[in-house]
């Protein structure tokens, strides 16, 4: 019985050891993979939005450029805040990337508002020269010196005005109607509206919806695309086409996080994050497009603005901030 033990324990042995070796014919040590490293990017976009679909793209692309090393994890819907808790933590290091509406970085530089100076440029092919162009790395820079690495900026639409009161065509028009009007918390914007004739409200995006029920505010600003999706459609029916803005929003990176990365890793995602953006601008204009069909649908009453009056009556603000956008300003003039 003692001999059939050992025996038995030595058979046992040799199989176990050849198992292991690859002997028996399976594979000898099969390797333990890796988990993905994974990068959070935070934005206050539904689901529904084109700039939520330009982040899938993202992601997509990034774990095929990186073979699976990193995954990027998508939060919409401001579950990780509104942008200025989410820019703060990109700063702070405590989330790798988000997007921020433009108007929310001059808390932390000025000069960072220079795309909220009304009528900047006149086409989308201007515009979108200047942001990846000497504008675009001029704005960059200074945001680096904030802990925000700039990786480009999203097509975020032409910005006009909704409100619940009506309509109006001149800028007397609209002063006469004393709106109070939600803007972004940026100098910039507050003066342009407050110059216009309405009473300016800075409020975070996310809680716009339920100022417009509650009547906390008549309208805000915004592309028809925003109006829609972010469902503000339903609180104030009247669209004025005052085409006062071309929306931008810049995607951040956590310089804390991004610099801790390999040289290879930080070209990735400077080079997808470009694919990105080519993607994400031509999604939006089709969508934008449509939009406005889909808002006349919907019951919105879309009127148009004398823009050239508009324009005239806003001119002030340029001249007004010309100083505080030192550097950036200068840039602008020379790519008019």
């Amino acid at each position: 019985m003692k001999q059939n033990r050992r025996q038995f324990l030595k058979q046992t042995l040799a199989v176990s050891t050849a198992a292991a070796t690859g002997a028996l014919g399976f594979p000898a040590i099969v390797k333990a993979q890796r988990a993905p490293i994974i990068v959070r990017l935070g934005d206050v976009t539904p689901t529904d939005n084109p700039e939520f679909i330009a982040h899938q793209f993202f992601a997509k692309r990034i774990a095929e450029a990186t073979k699976g090393e990193y995954e990027v994890k998508l939060f919409p819907n401001s579950v990780l805040g509104g942008h200025t808790q989410m820019n703060e933590q990109v700063r702070n290091g405590t989330l790798e990337m988000a997007k921020s509406g433009q108007g929310f970085p001059t808390t932390y530089d000025k000069r960072l508002g220079i795309f909220s100076l009304p009528y900047l440029y006149t086409s989308r092919a201007k515009i979108y020269a200047a942001l990846d162009g000497r504008l675009g790395e001029a704005y960059a820079k200074v945001s680096e010196q904030y802990g925000l690495i700039n990786l480009g900026f999203y097509d975020a639409g032409i910005r006009s005005v909704y409100n619940s009161k009506g309509s109006f065509k001149t800028p007397e028009e609209m002063a006469a109607m004393k709106l109070k009007l939600r803007v972004q918390p940026d100098q910039i914007m507050i003066a342009t509206f407050n110059l216009m004739g309405a009473q300016s409200t800075p409020l975070e995006f996310a809680e716009v919806y339920n100022a417009l029920q509650q009547g906390v505010v008549d309208g805000a600003e915004n592309s028809v695309t925003w109006y829609i999706s972010m469902k503000h459609i339903e609180a104030a029916k009247y669209f004025v086409n005052t085409q006062h803005l071309f929306g931008v929003d810049p995607i951040f990176a956590s310089a804390k996080w991004f610099n801790a990365q390999p040289a290879n890793i930080q070209k990735i995602f400077r080079d997808v994050m470009r694919e990105s953006i080519a993607n994400q601008r031509k999604i939006w204009v089709e969508a934008e497009m449509a939009d406005y069909g889909r808002a006349t649908k919907m019951g919105a009453i879309i009127t148009d603005a004398d823009i050239p009056a508009f324009q005239r009556k806003v001119k002030p603000i340029w001249e007004q901030n010309k100083t505080n956008l030192s550097g950036l300003y200068e840039i602008v003039e020379a790519t008019q």
